[in-house]
């Protein structure tokens, strides 16, 4: 079969699909705040199409030219230091109902301010260590979830330590109130997703604040 005629795109049309995924990311974030944990999913799905450059598959925002700019960081370096697991992404919330992993902007913010980075420390430093000391950053857990865990495939198999967290509470911590003990709940890896995704929509926000 001849191969298809393919004809480039033009900056404009590029511009419009980034409002289509602003808008559909905007969406799929107000349907997670409102309950819907699994949208996570779908979260995942949209960053990947605006962020993951590698081989045949092109980043839109790099081909928008936007690889050279500063990204928000809500959850700062991992401390070398602290033997715990970590993740600032997320906020240990407990009640009197137990405990449950929800991201920062749920809790009204984190820990650190935001700080602005490049984006190849955004993307590529760790921003989680689960109780093992294995350690995800931003692209491991977009593409963990967009690539094999149902935002674009349903792979038969898992990366350990990607199961650990997602299904095991690799994280490790546990709500007690003197009569029981129990793990806490929320997805972790959704919980971060919400949390990139608002960390995301700040920097464009300032970038095009006409599409918001």
């Amino acid at each position: 079969m001849a191969k298809k005629k393919r004809v480039q795109r033009s900056k404009e049309d590029l511009k419009q699909e980034l409002r289509d995924q602003i808008t559909l990311l905007q969406h799929a974030c107000e349907k997670y705040d409102s309950g819907l944990e699994a949208i996570g999913k779908h979260i995942a799905l949209s960053l990947r199409v605006l962020l993951h450059h590698y081989g045949q598959s092109r980043a839109l925002l790099e081909q928008l030219g936007l690889r050279d700019v500063k990204y928000y960081d809500s959850a700062g370096p991992i401390n070398p230091k602290n033997l715990l697991s970590e993740c600032n992404l997320i906020v240990l919330h407990a009640s009197s109902n137990g405990g449950k992993y929800i991201p920062q902007i749920s809790a009204g913010g984190g820990p650190f301010p935001p700080r602005k980075v490049t984006l190849v420390e955004w993307w590529n430093e760790p921003v989680l260590k689960d109780q093992q000391g294995r350690v995800f950053n931003r692209r491991d857990l977009i593409l963990n979830v967009a690539d094999t865990d149902g935002g674009a495939h349903v792979d038969p198999e898992l990366e350990e330590a990607y199961m650990d967290l997602s299904r095991n509470n690799s994280l490790g911590w546990v709500f007690g109130d003197g009569n029981i003990e129990k793990a806490f709940e929320g997805r972790t890896e959704l919980a971060c997703m919400r949390q990139i995704a608002h960390e995301l929509l700040m920097t464009l926000r300032e970038i095009f604040p006409d599409m918001f």
